[in-house]
């Protein structure tokens, strides 16, 4: 009886380590998997103008216009950009875009128009355009890590 309590017991413990590991990675690529590459072109010259058009009027007031960045904001094109995000998802970026941008009015860009400001920050910093818009996806966007070119 003792025996099959020990084995209980590990097969729980098991079990709610195996559940815990799992929840830590939600969100994640699993089992190596990744998505798409930034180096595919996973935006359009269109979509990435629509972006650029949006950064003017909600972003460039802190960030400034030409991505440099100011004492109140971050540079959002270079190496300190690209050291900042390498290893992050889009969705990520997406993300804090939109759920904390821009400072005077947080919460008032949705996915695609966070999406669009990121494709025309992927122009930006040297990721080529594709034929096809980058998809307004949070899981798909979740898959697709940013990596220093």
């Amino acid at each position: 009886m003792r025996a099959l309590r020990a084995t209980l017991a590990v097969a729980a413990i098991t079990w709610t380590w195996t559940l815990s590991a799992d929840a830590l990675r939600a969100g994640a690529p699993q089992g190596g998997a990744q998505g798409p590459k930034l180096s595919d072109g996973l935006f359009n010259a269109p979509q990435a103008q629509r972006g650029e058009n949006l950064y003017g009027q909600v972003c460039s007031a802190c960030h400034l216009a030409d991505l440099t960045g100011s004492d109140q904001a971050p540079s959002l094109a270079g190496g300190d950009f690209l050291d900042r995000w390498d290893g992050q998802t889009l969705g990520d970026l997406v993300d804090r875009i939109r759920t904390s941008m821009p400072a005077d009015n947080v919460g008032s860009l949705n996915t695609q128009a966070a999406t669009d400001i990121v494709s025309y920050l992927l122009k930006a910093n040297k990721f080529p355009a594709g034929p096809d818009e980058l998809k307004a996806d949070r899981p798909l966007l979740k898959t697709i890590i940013i990596k220093k070119p």
